[in-house]
C-alpha cells in the first residue's frame, strides 16, 4: 500500500467553543447549566440534548484520556500522576451530578415516550440502570479509589531485577523464559516472583484500601455486596453472576482435559519429568519465534498485515503512527500491560503496550488494532450512553481480529515452519488462557462476597482457584509463591470485575472465526463490519447476532468450540 504522511485531526466542535478553559471548573459548571436549564419542547430537541452533554463529555474524557496516556507512559514521574488524579478530582468529579440531573432531564421528558422504541429502548434501559445506581456521597470515593488505582501502576513501574549485570523490568524478563536451558528459565522464574513478593505487603495493603471504599460505594447505593452492584453497574443485563459461574464450570469440564493432554505433550518433549512453572512458554522445537528486531518494523508489518484484511484499517494505523499515537516498546518506567484508549473527542486512539521482541507482542498489538478500528468504526455516533461499548462487546473486537490476522502472519514469519507453530501458539492459546480467565473472576466473586477476610485466607483462596482450574503444571514445593500470582494482574486492581469479559469474547471470537473458515471470509468480515459500527446503540446478545455470532457461554458452546479449535490445529 502506499503510505502517507496524513495525520488524524481532531473536528471542529459543534455546540461549544474551541477554546473552551477544561481546567477552569466555574467556566465549565455554567456549559453544564445551560444543558440542565436548557428547554426541550420537542424529540429532536431532547436527542439534541443528547448530542450537546456528548459533546462537552467527549471534550473532557479527551482531556483524562490523555493525562491517562502521560501518566502510564511515564509512571515512574510523580507528577503526570498528580496530574491526572487532579484532573479527575477537580474536574470529571464535579461533572457527575450534572450528569445525573442531565439523565433525569432524559428519562423524565414527556417527548421520551415520542422517540421511536427499535432506536431508543437500549438508550433508556441504560439510563434507567444509571440514575438507579448514583448516589452523590460515592462521588468522593470513585476519586479516592482512582488514586489508589493508579498506585500499582506506579510501583509496578519500578520493579526491576539486575540479571548478569543488567537492570531490567519484569517484562524484560520474560523473554529468557523462552530459553531452551531450563536452569536459565527457573532462575529467572524466581528472579521474577521474588521481586514481586518484595512488595506483595506493600500491595495487599493497598488492596484492602480499595476493597474498603468499594464496599462502602455498594453499600451507599444499597447493595449487599459489591460483586452484584459491579455486576449491574457494569450493565451486564445479558447474563447473571449465576451464569458466570456455570462458565467456570464448564471450563473446568471441557478445557482443562485438553490442557492436560497438551502440557503432558509438552513433558514428553521436553524430556522432563513433570511440567514446571518455567517450562510452561519455552519452544518445544527448540526454536523461538522473532517476529521483529526493532519497534519500526514491528509498526510496519503490522500495517501489511492490516492492509491484506482491509486497506482502510491499514490506513487508520498508519494515522495513529503518523499522530504519534503509538507507544509499543517496554522501557523502565512504564506502567505494565498494554491497552487501546479512545480519544473521545478526536475520534481517535491511543494504542500502549510493551513490547519485548516475542509472538505476544504480535498478537497484542492486533488485539489493540481490533480496539482501535472499533473506536474509528464507532466514532460517528453522536449520542453518549450508545458510544461506550461494554467489555464483552470491545473485547469481542479486538480478540477476533488476532484470529482473523492469522492468514497475513507471514508479514511476521515468512518461513512456513515459523507461521505454523504462531498459528498453533495462537489457537492452544485461545484455551490456555480460559483457566486463568475463570481463576481472576472466581477469586474476585469471593473476595467480595466474603468481604472480612485477612490476606492471608485472600492468598490461600487464590491458591486453591490456581489448583481447582490447574492443567497439569507442577507447583510441588512452590506454593507460597503460587499464591501470589495474582499480584501481576492489574485488573483485579484497577478495573474490578473487568476480566470475565475476555473469556466470553474469546468464545465469541472463535465463532467468529469458525464462520471465516466455513461461511467465507468475505461474509464473516463483512458481519464483523457491521458490528464495530454499531457502538453500545444495541444489547450485547444483539449486537454478536449482527457479527454473526451467538452470545452464549454454556457447556454446549463451549464444548464445540473446544472441538472448532481441535480440529483446526489437527489441521
Amino acid at each position: 500500500m502506499d503510505y502517507t504522511n496524513e495525520t488524524i485531526k481532531k473536528p471542529k466542535r459543534r455546540y461549544f467553543p474551541e477554546n473552551l478553559n477544561l481546567t477552569d471548573w466555574n467556566e465549565l459548571e455554567k456549559h453544564f447549566l445551560t444543558l440542565v436549564e436548557s428547554p426541550i419542547n420537542s424529540p429532536e430537541e431532547l436527542i439534541q440534548l443528547l448530542e450537546k452533554s456528548g459533546e462537552l463529555n467527549d471534550i473532557l474524557r479527551e482531556e483524562s484520556a490523555l493525562r491517562y496516556i502521560k501518566m502510564t507512559c511515564f509512571a515512574d514521574q510523580e507528577k503526570y500522576e498528580k496530574a491526572f488524579n487532579s484532573f479527575y478530582s477537580e474536574i470529571i468529579a464535579k461533572t457527575q451530578p450534572f450528569s445525573f440531573e442531565l439523565e433525569k432531564k432524559f428519562y423524565n421528558s414527556p417527548y421520551r415516550k415520542e422517540l421511536s422504541e427499535d432506536k431508543f429502548a437500549h438508550l433508556n434501559r441504560i439510563i434507567s440502570n444509571s440514575i438507579e445506581l448514583y448516589r452523590e456521597e460515592n462521588i468522593p470515593l470513585f476519586v479516592k479509589e482512582q488514586e489508589l488505582a493508579s498506585k500499582y501502576g506506579a510501583i509496578n513501574s519500578k520493579l526491576t531485577v539486575n540479571y548478569k549485570g543488567e537492570e531490567k523490568t519484569l517484562s524484560q524478563l520474560s523473554v529468557f523464559l523462552k530459553n531452551q536451558d531450563r536452569s536459565v528459565r527457573e532462575e529467572v522464574w524466581y528472579l521474577r516472583v521474588n521481586r514481586i513478593q518484595e512488595v506483595s505487603d506493600e500491595l495487599n495493603v493497598l488492596f484492602d484500601e480499595m476493597k474498603e471504599i468499594r464496599l462502602l460505594q455498594a453499600k451507599n447505593a444499597g447493595f449487599q455486596n459489591y460483586r452484584d452492584y459491579k455486576h449491574q453497574s457494569m450493565g451486564r443485563f445479558s447474563y447473571t453472576p449465576e451464569d458466570i459461574f456455570k462458565f467456570h464450570d464448564a471450563i473446568e469440564k471441557h478445557v482443562l482435559p485438553f490442557l492436560k493432554e497438551r502440557n503432558e505433550y509438552r513433558r514428553t518433549k521436553l524430556g522432563i519429568d513433570t511440567v514446571r512453572p518455567w517450562d510452561t512458554s519455552v519452544d518445544l522445537d527448540g526454536k523461538m519465534l522473532k517476529p521483529f528486531s526493532n519497534i519500526e518494523e514491528f509498526i510496519d508489518k503490522a500495517l501489511k498485515i492490516l492492509n491484506r484484511i482491509n486497506p482502510e484499517y491499514a490506513l487508520r494505523l498508519n494515522k495513529m503512527k503518523n499522530s504519534k499515537l503509538l507507544d509499543l516498546d517496554n522501557r523502565k518506567g512504564k506502567a505494565p500491560g498494554g491497552y487501546n484508549y479512545p480519544l473521545a473527542e478526536t475520534g481517535a486512539p491511543f494504542i500502549f503496550m510493551n513490547a519485548v521482541g516475542l509472538h505476544r507482542d504480535v498478537v497484542t498489538l492486533l488485539h489493540e488494532s481490533g480496539h482501535a478500528m472499533h473506536t474509528f468504526a464507532s466514532n460517528h455516533i453522536k449520542i453518549d450512553p450508545y458510544k461506550e461499548t461494554p467489555s464483552e462487546v470491545a473485547e469481542l473486537a479486538s480478540i477476533a481480529m488476532e484470529f482473523i490476522s492469522m492468514d497475513y502472519w507471514s508479514e511476521f514469519y515468512p518461513d512456513k515452519d515459523d507461521l505454523r507453530k504462531a498459528r498453533l501458539e495462537q489457537l492452544e492459546g485461545s484455551l490456555s488462557f480460559l483457566p486463568w480467565c475463570m481463576i481472576v473472576d472466581a477469586f474476585q466473586q469471593w473476595i467480595y462476597t466474603n468481604p472480612n477476610h485477612t490476606a492471608t485466607e485472600r492468598h490461600a483462596y487464590f491458591e486453591s482457584l490456581m489448583d481447582r482450574f490447574g492443567s497439569g503444571v507442577d507447583w510441588s514445593g512452590l506454593e507460597n509463591y503460587k499464591s501470589l500470582m495474582w499480584l501481576f494482574q492489574l485488573h483485579i486492581f484497577e478495573v474490578p470485575f473487568y476480566y470475565i469479559e475476555y473469556g466470553i469474547s474469546q468464545l465469541g471470537a472463535m465463532a467468529i472465526y469458525r464462520n471465516y473458515r466455513k461461511s467465507g471470509k468475505e461474509k464473516a468480515l463483512s458481519m464483523y463490519d457491521d458490528f464495530l459500527k454499531l457502538g453500545y446503540s444495541k444489547p450485547v446478545d444483539k449486537i454478536y447476532e449482527t457479527a454473526g455470532i451467538k452470545f452464549d457461554f454454556s457447556e454446549g458452546y463451549i464444548r464445540e468450540l473446544v472441538d472448532f479449535i481441535r480440529e483446526e490445529m489437527n489441521k
